[in-house]
Order: C-alpha cells, then structure tokens, then sequence
C-alpha cells in the first residue's frame, strides 16, 4: 500500500483521471438509473413540446432527460469538487461556473440527443413514419429506449473529456 501511496502522490494527475472515471461512473448510473424511472413515471404525459433547442418530443421525454442530467451533474460536482480535486477555491464561482457548463452540455446534448438515439433505432432496423415510430408495440418501444441509453453513453464519453479539463484547470482548482 505504501508503493501505491508513493506512486499515487507522484502521478497526483493519473489519480485523479481514476477518481474522476470512478464518479462518473456513479453519476452516469445514476442518470440512467433516473433516466429509465423518470420514463416510466412521466410516459402519460403526452402532449407534444417543443422548446428551443429541445426537439419536438414529448412532455415526459423531456422531463426524464432533464431530471435525470441534472440528478447526474449535480452527483458529478459534488463528488469532484470534494474527491477528485480537493478544491478549495471560491465555492459560489465555482458553482456559476459549473452550471454555465452543465447549461451548455445540455443543450448540446439535446440537440445531438434524439437524432442520434434515432439514427441508431434506424440502422438496426427501426423506422419512422413522418418522424413518429412506426411500430408502437412493447418491444420497438424497449428497443427505441436502449437506443436512447447508447445515444447518452455515446455523447457521455464527450462530456466526460471537456467536464474533466474544464474543472481540473478552472472550475475546482486547488489554490
């Protein structure tokens, strides 16, 4: 343990990069986890939204993509500010600077969200009819959620890389 603590207090970055990937890990659980009941709690509301730069979706889509980035985002900071950085800069600019980011990932995720969840329900089979899915049976149903979920883990991996160098080198820096 003494050689890991040695290598660890050398290496202080790669230690981070590791906690960094173990509480995002966390957080992406969570927004899935959140992401999947929030669906489920939010499926009868119906009406049709449409909120720039939110695609046309409905109301409980756009419920469970909300809650559930920010149960995540809020997971993400917590944890980094306390574990991965030890930061011990102003707190409230800290957090400013935090949501101006988070702001800015969700409404990039948003926009490249459901076309990419939709693009990939289409090259493995699914089709649409006038932008609404053709087939409305349980099955496309759970398939166009799991196309959901990949589309978040693709778009997550992007976040993670600027999420980390953002806070790392400005948002919870370590003075």
């Amino acid at each position: 343990m003494n050689k890991l603590n040695v290598y660890f207090n050398a290496h202080k970055s790669q230690l981070q990069v590791a906690w960094f990937l173990v509480f995002g890990l966390c957080a992406l659980i969570a927004q899935l986890v959140s992401r999947i009941i929030c669906d489920i709690i939010f499926q009868n509301l119906t009406n049709t939204i449409t909120i720039w730069p939110f695609p046309s979706q409905t109301l409980g889509s756009f419920l469970a993509f909300l809650v559930s980035n920010i149960i995540a985002k809020v997971i993400s900071f917590i944890t980094n500010r306390k574990k991965t950085f030890q930061a011990n800069n102003n707190i409230y600019l800290s957090i400013i600077l935090y949501v101006i980011l988070v702001v800015i990932l969700i409404i990039v995720e948003t926009i490249i969200g459901t076309p990419l969840q939709n693009a990939i329900y289409t090259m493995i089979g699914g089709s649409f009819i006038n932008s609404i899915q053709a087939t409305m049976n349980a099955s496309s149903q759970f398939l166009y959620q799991i196309c959901g979920v990949v589309s978040q883990l693709i778009y997550g991996i992007g976040d993670a890389i600027i999420v980390f160098f953002m806070d790392k080198y400005i948002i919870m820096r370590k003075n």
